[in-house]
């Protein structure tokens, strides 16, 4: 790849001979070769990955980034080679916020320094508005699902206010009640960002985010309907979140109606959010001891009760049962 690489650079400075064309397409197709390669020997391989680690792959892939921008099918296979390199690899995945065009390590660190890192290359491409192929647009948002287990990524997404973009996505209008590609894509994206405390609290610091979430509850989605629920049920481990999330009746509203759902799966979810707001937290009586609420609770907690009692649990039934006793013991007290 370095070599590939320092010989497109040598073709850049003679352009314009048909010969030249047909050496760069042979370089294009070596380069796609060798990432192929590479993505294989990185699939489900962490030894593989680790590998990698000190050879400066991430720095000759930033370096190439031009030349990538310029082939939307090495783009695609760059970007396919980069989300099985950082699957299940946080390592790998702050390696990307580290690395540069340069290919020494004090270089690296002082062009890091100035913002120009593969990873902000990276959220540049995902920030451009929705393009002709929109399988990059995809490729870029599941690779940045992957990214953001890392602090690092977290930090860089936070600081340049890319997760502002979240706010403006469109939704549908009129009948159509399915979410778009890149609503899921946001979707995808802003889960995986929930698992930890840190990214809990950046969705919940984004003036509107509580409310743009509500609103995508409206809306369905076909492979992973409560991917919504999900996120929202995860702000709410955070204590930082529990008095903002508390004062927005619609999450309120959103989270109190999951335990009437005719879908086993949401009523859990609506559940375990509700005693973890609950959860330490006194102030949050006050909101959740509302008649409605509560009568919800107390007849959700009854019917779980006998259902359990008459049908042999699952790990499922159980949990969910937990959840509804701690709520009306928390909310009697």
């Amino acid at each position: 790849m370095k070599h590939i690489h320092a010989q497109l650079n040598l073709d850049s400075l003679r352009p314009g001979k048909a010969v030249q064309k047909k050496k760069d397409d042979h370089l294009s197709k070596e380069l796609k070769l060798v990432m192929q390669l590479l993505r294989n020997c990185f699939f489900r391989n962490e030894g593989s990955k680790a590998a990698a680690l000190g050879t400066h792959f991430i720095s000759v892939l930033h370096s190439l980034w031009p030349w990538l921008l310029m082939d939307d099918l090495l783009m695609q296979t760059t970007l396919h080679l980069l989300c099985v390199y950082t699957a299940n690899y946080p390592s790998g995945c702050s390696l990307l916020c580290m690395a540069s065009g340069g290919l020494s390590p004090h270089q690296t660190a002082q062009r890091t320094a100035a913002g120009n890192s593969l990873m902000h290359s990276i959220v540049k491409l995902a920030s451009q508005p929705p393009a002709e192929n929109s399988i990059i647009q995809q490729m870029t948002f599941n690779l940045l699902a992957n990214l953001v287990v890392a602090h690092d990524c977290k930090g860089i997404l936070q600081k340049n206010n890319f997760l502002q973009n979240f706010l403006s996505i469109p939704l549908p209008k009129g009948g159509n009640k399915c979410l778009g590609i890149l609503a899921v894509a946001w979707l995808k994206l802003l889960l995986n960002l929930s698992f930890g405390e840190y990214g809990q609290q950046i969705i919940v610091k984004m003036n509107g985010s509580l409310d743009q979430l509500a609103e995508m509850t409206k809306y369905k989605h076909k492979s992973n309907p409560y991917m919504v629920l999900l996120i929202l049920h995860n702000i709410c481990f955070s204590s930082a979140n529990k008095a903002k999330i508390l004062a927005n009746d619609k999450i309120i509203a959103v989270l109190s109606a999951c335990l009437e759902s005719d879908s086993p799966v949401a009523q859990r979810i609506g559940a375990s959010a509700l005693w973890a707001l609950l959860h330490n937290y006194q102030k949050a009586k006050v909101t959740l001891k509302n008649p409605s609420i509560k009568r919800r609770i107390d007849e959700t907690y009854a019917s779980v009760k006998k259902t359990v009692l008459q049908n042999q649990e699952s790990q499922q039934d159980v949990y969910h049962l937990k959840c509804l006793e701690n709520l009306v013991q928390l909310l009697s007290s």
